[in-house]
């Protein structure tokens, strides 16, 4: 609000005048700014009747609007513009300064009509500033390309004076400018063979649209082309005739060429054999790629994972650190300086890494204990004639097959194997470690304990072969190997263990051994098995006493250590079967110590 000048605007409102261009909506002129400034000429009462804007427009904080300038700006590039707009009394911004209000509104398309009222609402103001001051800011924020604004300047003053519009960011990073409305068309548009340019004669405020094409020196108009766009597939000039609403005129030619298309070789296969490499260099492709195009032609190889990635033009981003190292084909196109693409070709990626299992780490030879090798071992793959073998013992070179057969035991203990891919250009080195290996060359059998107390526990040592650094595991008579050479609660009877190199070299068996227990049964049917009973000693025990009872405790025969046993009979009848209890005394010779030891056994008719 401007309280102080009320008094005045009253008076002038009731004074005539005469027109003012730009003076309604209707009468809407262009302008733009850039580093230049644009001034003209304002409306006041010397000029113009049109002493308060027209009704309709929302104009936000101008509470009147006196002698009204209607202006449009359109943006050229986008960002942010900001203005200044001033009003003095003489062009140059001398002389006395006038009081100057503003209110702009949009963003606006070309196709709107931009002086309907219900454009200018207050949904679509942007800023208004009804400020006593000579100078106003006008910030339009950011902005898009193509984006029309309207802007209405009015003089408070209502004195004769000059309006300046200046970008007060113009040439800032960010900074968007305005398109000035002078109209034409470009000198020159280029597309590509086999391509459709499209001519964008668009002008604002546009009545009627005529197009020609140049013909053995003259303008021949295009029948049935009156719009702004024209689909050019045929190298030429062309005019274009516009009338607008102004009642002006606009009459230009643009020259429409067609750049050759660059054509695209698809490359040999390019091939990667080195298993360690973590990314693939398509980069090395693309002089395979463009050979055959205009060698002063600056050309661009573009890659494409997929078909689909070629549709929705999603590139190789690292075309030199490609990183899916594997089997595939992808697309490769050409792009020329002048935005020119060839048509796709294939480029295939074999990857032929050669395998790790090749040759192991560690080679075993198994050999009897004279050294003497037990069975040829044949090593290495044949991977086709596509790749070359060299075999090496230490530093000797001993074979270039792709098998190599080892039918004795090499007096180095180093192998190594070189594979070069023939195809590829590269290679890859192997190396394994030789072991001899045998048969133990002897077991020998340690035996402790009895049955009598905590049962026997044997332990088996295997005396190594040719290789000291051999290792072992055991089995006891027919039973499951195990780790460990110690057996633990072993049965009486007679028993021998058997150790085994555990890479298959060979298996050594102790001799048989004899342990000294009570039998567990007997079969006293006279058939000459387990017809008696007995406790016999051995080197380690003796048998002082031996006492044979029934399930109640009752004495049924005490026996001679060195007699035939106990037949199964009480008072010369055959006892019936059943469970039997003896109490035995005995003597560790080991110890000398005497012991008793008490347990059952099973009579069987």
């Amino acid at each position: 609000m401007k309280p102080v000048f009320a008094l005045l605007v009253f008076f002038l409102l009731s004074l005539p005048s005469v027109w003012a261009q730009g003076e309604v909506c209707a009468n809407i002129e262009p302008f733009c700014a850039g580093g230049n400034q644009f001034v003209f000429e304002n409306s006041h009462k010397d000029n113009s009747d049109q002493e308060q804007a027209e009704e309709g427009p929302y104009y936000g904080d101008l509470t009147t609007q006196p002698y009204p300038s209607w202006y449009f700006l359109q943006v050229q590039e986008s960002g942010r513009l900001e203005f200044l707009i001033s009003q003095t009394e003489n062009d140059d911004g001398s002389g006395k300064i006038l009081d100057v209000d503003f209110a702009v509104w949009g963003p606006f398309s070309p196709s709107d009509d931009i002086c309907d009222y219900e454009m200018l609402s207050e949904e679509n103001l942007v800023g208004s500033s009804y400020e006593p001051d000579s100078t106003e800011r006008m910030d339009l924020g950011e902005t898009e390309a193509g984006e029309i604004y309207v802007v209405v300047i009015t003089n408070f003053s209502e004195t004769q004076g000059f309006i300046k519009l200046e970008q007060v960011n113009a040439g800032q990073p960010g900074a968007g400018s305005t398109d000035c409305f002078q109209g034409g068309l470009e000198d020159e548009i280029y597309g590509c063979e086999g391509e459709t340019v499209i001519v964008d004669g668009t002008v604002l405020f546009a009545e009627e649209y005529a197009w020609f094409v140049e013909k053995n020196g003259s303008f021949e108009e295009i029948e049935g082309e009156t719009d702004a766009y024209l689909e050019v597939e045929e190298e030429g000039t062309y005019k274009l005739i516009v009338s607008n609403r102004f009642s002006e005129v606009i009459d230009d030619t643009v020259f429409v060429g067609f750049n050759p298309e660059p054509t695209a070789n698809e490359p040999e296969e390019l091939y990667i054999c080195d298993g360690s490499q973590e990314s693939i260099d398509l980069t090395v492709l693309n002089s395979e790629i463009t050979t055959g195009n205009p060698p002063s032609e600056k050309l661009e190889v573009i890659y494409y994972e997929s078909d689909e990635h070629f549709e929705e033009d999603k590139p190789i981003v690292d075309p030199g650190n490609y990183l899916k190292v594997e089997t595939q084909d992808i697309l490769a196109v050409i792009r020329s300086e002048n935005g020119c693409y060839s048509d796709p070709v294939k480029v295939s990626i074999k990857v032929e890494i050669i395998q790790e299992e090749i040759l192991a780490e560690t080679v075993i030879l198994c050999a009897d204990l004279q050294g003497d090798i037990l069975e040829d071992i044949q090593l290495g793959e044949d991977l086709g004639p596509n790749y070359e073998f060299e075999w090496f013992l230490g530093d000797e070179q001993v074979s270039t097959q792709a098998i190599l057969v080892l039918d004795e035991i090499p007096e180095v203990d180093k192998l190594s194997l070189t594979i070069t891919d023939l195809i590829g250009d590269c290679s890859r080195n192997f190396e394994a470690d030789i072991m001899v290996f045998s048969a133990p060359e002897e077991v020998k059998i340690g035996i402790e304990g009895n049955d009598f107390e905590e049962g026997y526990t044997v332990t088996a040592e295997a005396i190594p072969g040719i290789s000291p650094n051999a290792v072992y595991e055991f089995q006891m008579d027919n039973g499951p190997w195990q780790e460990s050479n110690v057996f633990k609660n072993v049965p009486p009877g007679l028993h021998n263990i058997t150790g085994r190199e555990i890479n298959g070299c060979g298996a050594t068996t102790s001799e048989n051994f004899d342990l000294v227990g009570y039998p567990r049964f007997f079969t006293p049917n006279s058939d000459g098995y387990n017809d008696t009973w007995k406790i016999e000693g051995d080197e380690d025990i003796r048998v002082l006493e031996l006492f044979i009872f029934d399930r109640y405790g009752k004495l049924l025969k005490q026996l001679n250590p060195n007699g035939a046993g106990w037949d199964g009979s009480f008072g010369g009848r055959d006892l019936p079967a059943n469970d039997y209890w003896f109490k035995l005394e005995y003597l560790d010779r080991n110890t000398g110590k005497t012991s008793i030891f008490k347990s059952h056994f099973t009579l069987k008719r």
